[in-house]
């Protein structure tokens, strides 16, 4: 077969012909492609302003973190003998600190043993008691309800083995083996420092075990002290301070002190500051202002129009020009930042703490405006960007709040507290003094007489009762303590006891019917409070009760102070600017939101445009077909046509020849 090629019959350039034909009926295609390019451009444009408004929603809950306000800080003239941090509630000025002794740990070494794998008692299974508490001379005194603890020692064990037994009780002290060269010696160390956890060791056999030798009283048989269990004793401008640990967060509140080296006698006090600190607020506001002038500057250029130069010459405008969706972002936002924001504090607006707009919309900070509202209301400044707590009754703080914790007023109740208490049934009927009482705290009897009166109030009163108790000798010993405080409400004294957990206590046993006390146990302390917040349960850590998840108090946080069980008051907790700001912003970026909704349809439109394209493209196909077939058959015609001619041609040609 021969080749053929379209136009050989004819002349004509068929493919050519074709080729512009189809030229002119692929407009429409060409026309939906640039549609459909406009789309995804707008689509493209679309996910650039939801990036920018979920980068400037991050920076907003920066806004709403509570500690981001925390301005106070502390500092020390020599951070090798102590540091200081410096909370929310901490006075702001200079102390004095001079530390003499720092806390420690006891630690106690056994005599040599010859080896460490050779056993040290024999066939019987014996128990090591270990006891904490203080030592006067040699008169061992327990800690007040404070267990002993006790470790099983196998028969035949080695001193290893002792060791090993010793650490896996995890009873506050840790044993280990040296070798002093002569022998090996088996060490304990307390956990804990202080004087009251000085140890007692006993073995279950007594004089007679053969475990005596890991024993230790400080009133008989001792093993070797490398170290004594010592409290801490400083000096805060000159006052007298004792503590069983080196970090100390109870001697001035919202400080916390680290001790970390004692001075000599003629050693300088140190210089210790709490001063605010703005550089962390600013910081955080800094990057707020940024992060919306990158939102303000992204939707200025999705939305750009640009007129033409010349008569008549058509302007370029930007995918999102003429979008209400994005127009109404921009009007929202400068709507917000314009709101009253009325948080219960000093300040409600932002331009009040330094947030303005220039001409152009870009936002700025002015930082005096800004660090004088600090100086001010520190407070106020936390209250109006991020979160805020009013307090209807007494007993009880706001501490924290989570993101997921809602805005309203709820009933704070308590049905169980961590300090014991003792609560009167009537106000005082005598103030005269002079009576002899017996109370017993945290287990410890106290007999006592009340100073001669007369007291000139109920509270002069509770102060001489609290005062004769903590006087008691025994108590003293047993680092017990009450306080003893006079209700506002009734006017009725409360006798609380300032331990904590559950053998927290503090029973009237005699004589104090003239306070308005009767004889009875009172209620005892607990390890965590228990209770409600807005009626919803909530779970207690220490003294703390924390809002359940799932619930509109989720991780409100309420620090329980003092006071009584029961009904405790209200709580109003109030969300501030950035709160409210990032409730428009979530709203624009919601899934029934304008955003989403534009976004769909610009997809759905997408996906019109294709299926559109995909039909046209179909029907070309067919209209070429046709355009081909239709010349091809023209071809033919006149390929058939030219062959006649030409045969006619040739016989005129040959009569005319054969007539000559």
């Amino acid at each position: 077969m021969g080749l053929t090629s379209s136009g050989l019959g004819s002349g004509m350039n068929i493919d050519d012909l074709v080729s512009k034909l189809m030229n002119v009926e692929t407009r429409p295609l060409l026309q939906l492609q640039q549609k459909q390019k406009t789309y995804q451009d707008k689509i493209s444009a679309l996910g650039q302003i939801k990036g920018g408004l979920s980068t400037f929603q991050t920076a907003l809950k920066n806004l709403q973190d509570p500690t981001k306000y925390q301005t106070l800080t502390g500092s020390t003239s020599d951070k090798d003998v102590a540091e200081i941090s410096a909370g929310s509630k901490a006075p702001v000025g200079a102390f004095n600190l001079k530390v003499e002794t720092l806390a420690a740990s006891q630690k106690l070494a056994t005599a040599t043993f010859v080896s460490s794998k050779t056993p040290v008692n024999g066939a019987t299974e014996e128990t090591l008691t270990f006891s904490f508490g203080t030592t006067s001379g040699s008169i061992f005194t327990p800690q007040s309800g404070t267990l002993s603890k006790q470790v099983k020692i196998a028969p035949n064990a080695t001193l290893e083995e002792i060791r090993d037994s010793v650490n896996k009780a995890n009873i506050g002290v840790s044993a280990s083996i040296v070798n002093d060269g002569s022998g090996y010696r088996l060490i304990y160390s307390s956990a804990k420092t202080g004087a009251e956890n000085t140890l007692k060791i006993t073995a279950e056999g007594g004089a007679g075990s053969a475990l005596v030798g890991l024993t230790h009283d400080p009133a008989g048989s001792k093993l070797t002290t490398m170290q004594d269990a010592k409290d801490a004793v400083f000096y805060i401008d000159g006052l007298k301070i004792v503590k069983p640990s080196n970090t100390v967060s109870d001697a001035i509140e919202g400080v916390t002190l680290t001790l970390k080296k004692a001075q000599d006698a003629d050693d300088a006090a140190l210089r210790m500051n709490v001063s605010r600190d703005t550089s962390g607020v600013k910081k955080t506001l800094d990057e707020f202002v940024k992060s919306y002038n990158d939102l303000n500057k992204m939707l200025k250029e999705a939305t750009a129009a640009t007129p033409g130069t010349k008569p008549g010459e058509s302007g370029t405008a930007a995918p999102l020009n003429g979008i209400t969706a994005i127009r109404n972002i921009q009007s929202q936002l400068r709507v917000a930042f314009g709101a009253v924001t009325d948080n219960g504090g000093t300040f409600k607006f932002a331009s009040q703490l330094g947030l303005t707009f220039s001409k152009d919309g870009q936002l700025s900070l002015d930082s005096t405006k800004l660090n004088k509202a600090i100086d001010e209301a520190p407070d106020d400044v936390a209250r109006f960007f991020a979160t805020g707590a009013t307090i209807e009754g007494s007993g009880f703080s706001f501490s924290t709040s989570t993101a997921n914790t809602k805005a309203g007023t709820y009933e704070v109740a308590v049905d169980a507290v961590v300090n014991g208490y003792n609560f009167a049934g009537s106000t005082p009927s005598s103030l005269t003094g002079g009576q002899s009482f017996a109370v017993k705290v945290d287990g410890v009897t106290v007999n006592a007489t009340l100073p001669a009166g007369p007291f000139n109030s109920a509270t002069a009163l509770a102060k001489a009762l609290e005062s004769t108790i903590n006087g008691d000798a025994g108590l003293a010993a047993a680092k017990g303590k009450v306080s003893v405080t006079v209700d506002d409400a009734t006017g009725k004294l409360l006798m609380t006891s300032t331990k904590s957990g559950e053998e927290s206590k503090v029973e009237v046993l005699s004589g104090l019917e003239f306070a308005g006390f009767t004889a009875g146990a009172g209620v005892a302390g607990s390890k965590n409070v228990s209770g409600t917040i807005g009626g919803y349960p909530a779970r207690g850590d220490g003294n703390k009760l924390v809002g359940a998840v799932g619930t509109p108090v989720e991780g409100l946080t309420i620090e329980i102070t003092g006071g009584t069980v029961g009904d405790k008051g209200k709580l109003t907790y109030t969300q501030g600017f950035s709160f409210q700001l990032g409730k428009t912003v979530e709203s624009m970026l919601a899934d029934n939101g304008p955003l989403t909704a534009f976004d769909k349809g610009l997809n759905a439109s997408l996906k019109d445009l294709q299926k559109q394209q995909d039909r046209l493209s179909k029907s070309l196909q067919v209209t070429e077909a046709r355009y081909r077939a239709q010349f091809n058959a023209m071809d033919r015609l006149l390929s058939q046509l030219n062959s006649t001619s030409s045969f006619l041609n040739q016989q005129i040609a040959g009569l005319q020849k054969s007539g000559s």
